[in-house]
């Protein structure tokens, strides 16, 4: 209740609805607790509604990651969200533009998983120091997979279903393209799998389609799906959901939204498809042709290895926080702003 009031609050104010959402000043005052009692050499800040909790005049490096850009969202929001969430992508869109980065002043470096979101920051302030750190998959924990663990015409989409991103995608996928798939397969299985899936498909549930809620590993299910798909038509970033599914050896078929700025090619690492027909024929496709789908997972888990690795990905932020450290770069002051929300 608190955290709603603190949106309705926010609404005639330049403070965007997410930022109001989490504001706490006990969280502030925990935060300055800790860096008077113990002070670090580094602080992490992971995503923008953790970074209003640093003090912009602590004096200690501060990294933030807030991943995506709320400018990028909130702009995709405006044309491919329902009808309320245009109405709220709009109100967030044109209060991030201002706020981003604003919020990216206080941190000595900000991180992004693609050359896409931290672009659509820099248009807004060139001077702003971001780096790229990739989305990245544990490469010992997602194997590949042994080709008896597949099992027959068995499509998976998986993600947090309470991410509206990953909640629409599945909803989009089961009305508009599931249809055209099950009329040439009849006996396909869509798994829908991960947190609050049951409760939020649970209305888009049909014979075929099986809800599973959150699972302490997801390699099994993916192992054994002929595809992986992720219809994403919202959202910014990367979908880590196509790194697994390279990882573990199951192809894809996705939108070039949910892939970002990945270095994939269409045919070779996986398909892409932008909308429901194509989608489904992709899919149809890769069900239907082995060979094919041996030579996109023989690419896909080699871009993994080279290039997604995650401890390659960690030795980047790592580095990042070392030479923060050494050089111990000040923390842009800025009293005016130095409580955001």
């Amino acid at each position: 209740m608190r955290a709603l009031s603190q949106v309705l609050w926010a609404l005639p104010s330049p403070v965007p609805l997410r930022m109001a959402f989490a504001s706490s000043a006990a969280m502030v005052e925990a935060v300055q607790n800790a860096i008077a009692a113990n002070p670090p050499d580094v602080i992490y800040a992971e995503r923008w509604r953790a970074l209003q909790y640093v003090p912009r005049d602590c004096g200690i490096p501060v990294v933030c990651d807030p991943t995506d850009s709320m400018i990028l969202y909130n702009r995709r929001l405006l044309s491919r969200g329902s009808w309320w969430e245009r109405i709220v992508g709009a109100e967030e869109y044109v209060k991030f533009l201002r706020y981003e980065p604003l919020l990216a002043r206080g941190a000595d470096v900000n991180i992004f998983c693609s050359t896409l979101d931290r672009d659509c920051l820099l248009r807004q302030d060139p001077s702003l120091n971001c780096e790229i750190v990739p989305n990245g998959v544990n490469c010992e924990l997602f194997f590949p997979k042994n080709q008896s663990e597949a099992e027959a015409a068995t499509v998976i989409f998986t993600g947090n279903f309470g991410y509206r991103p990953n909640f629409h995608a599945a909803v989009y996928f089961i009305q508009e393209v599931l249809p055209t798939i099950r009329h040439e397969c009849p006996e396909l299985r869509f798994l829908a799998v991960g947190n609050d899936a049951t409760r939020r498909l649970q209305k888009y549930s049909a014979p075929g389609i099986e809800l599973v809620d959150f699972v302490p590993d997801l390699r099994p299910y993916i192992a054994k799906a002929t595809v992986a798909v992720a219809p994403l038509t919202l959202g910014a970033g990367v979908s880590n959901k196509v790194l697994e599914a390279f990882a573990v050896g199951t192809p894809v078929v996705a939108t070039a939204l949910a892939c970002g700025d990945l270095p994939i090619r269409h045919g070779e690492h996986l398909y892409l498809a932008n909308s429901s027909k194509p989608f489904a024929e992709r899919v149809l496709e890769l069900l239907e042709n082995p060979s094919l789908r041996a030579r996109m997972v023989e690419k896909g888990r080699a871009l993994v290895e080279a290039e997604y690795d995650w401890e390659a990905v960690t030795q980047k932020l790592e580095n990042i926080m070392y030479r923060l450290v050494e050089t111990r770069t000040p923390v842009v002051k800025d009293m005016a702003t130095s409580r955001l929300a």
